[in-house]
């Protein structure tokens, strides 16, 4: 059964940016993100009318997003990857209070340190990050779910020595 566009925009709509955020998580701001966000709606949108239901929608979008990424990386690994860290401009109001300013700066090196740990352990913390739980995740990167506690608590250590030796 085909899916109207209508369907596939308010899927957009509401797991857009959450999608946009795990390609991020994965690629870091690098000009291969976009490509791999717009590949990722081609492929969802291919794929909504074979959506069976076994799984939430999300998990579903969610996993099509990770194989997208990966698959992506493959295409592109005979390419030299670089790792330069280039963030967006975020934008805020000028009469931000210091508390908010620290909070952003702190954000922004979180943002750093990801983008030095292994793509994989980026996805990981990228879902967790989502606020998917341990066995969303491990559904979506098809592993246990004490496989993905396990990296969770590494990836979050890992990050943590990162941020406290300035090294992001």
């Amino acid at each position: 059964m085909a899916v109207s566009r209508d369907e596939f925009n308010q899927v957009v709509q509401e797991h857009g940016p959450k999608i946009y955020r795990l390609c991020k998580a994965y690629f870091g701001a690098h000009e291969e993100l976009d490509d791999v966000y717009q590949e990722t709606l081609i492929n969802i949108w291919k794929s909504m009318s074979s959506f069976r239901g076994d799984s939430k929608l999300s998990t579903w979008i969610y996993r099509i997003t990770v194989n997208t990424a990966i698959t992506f990386r493959r295409k592109k690994s005979k390419q030299p990857y670089n790792n330069n860290v280039i963030l967006e401009d975020l934008e805020y109001d000028a009469s931000e209070s210091i508390i908010k300013k620290e909070r952003e700066q702190q954000y922004q090196l979180l943002l750093t340190t990801i983008e030095q740990l292994k793509p994989d352990h980026r996805l990981i913390i990228g879902l967790y990050l989502e606020d998917l739980s341990y066995k969303e995740i491990a559904e979506v990167i098809g592993k246990d779910t004490n496989y993905v506690g396990v990296n969770i608590t590494r990836i979050k250590d890992k990050l943590s020595k990162l941020m406290q030796h300035g090294r992001a």
